[in-house]
């Protein structure tokens, strides 16, 4: 199965200079749980999560006046709406993310990819097998130093 039969399409996408409190409020109306952040030539930039934010905020007493070029993380992975699922799978459980833009051959934002799209949607024949996705799942999960070097090699495509 690939991946454009499954990603979220349009994605949710704002511009850098965006504040906080507004990606939060765009998030919610959108029950979106990350935005692609877009530079002035119409290209990622970024992405920010909610986690982003809730941290962010935690962490910078007023926090108001703070834009997502501030927080967002600016080393995207990416996949391509032709990929197979196993493929995006792997990609975010060796780069310990939950979403991926999905992209074109010219770095156009046609979708975005997450671990729940596969998880509600990918095992469906074609998709990806239940032994990929709960090695991507740990791989994910495995956060701590100890964790992510016990199951780094849990992951293997088939």
């Amino acid at each position: 199965m690939q991946v454009h039969k499954i990603m979220t399409e349009p994605p949710q996408t704002c511009p850098r200079g965006m504040h906080l409190a507004d990606a939060s409020r765009r998030m919610r109306a959108s029950g979106c749980g990350s935005l692609i952040v877009l530079g002035p030539d119409g290209r990622i930039a970024g992405i920010v999560t909610d986690r982003d934010l809730a941290l962010a905020l935690g962490d910078t007493p007023g926090a108001g006046p703070l834009t997502l070029d501030q927080v967002m993380s600016h080393h995207v992975h990416t996949c391509r709406p032709d990929d197979d699922l196993a493929v995006a799978l792997e990609r975010m459980a060796r780069a310990h993310v939950r979403r991926l833009p999905v992209v074109d051959e010219h770095g156009d934002v046609k979708g975005l990819i997450s671990i729940d799209d596969i998880v509600l949607w990918g095992l469906r024949s074609g998709g990806v097998s239940t032994h990929q996705l709960v090695g991507a799942l740990r791989a994910l999960c495995a956060t701590s130093s100890f964790a992510a070097r016990e199951y780094a090699d849990d992951f293997q495509p088939s």
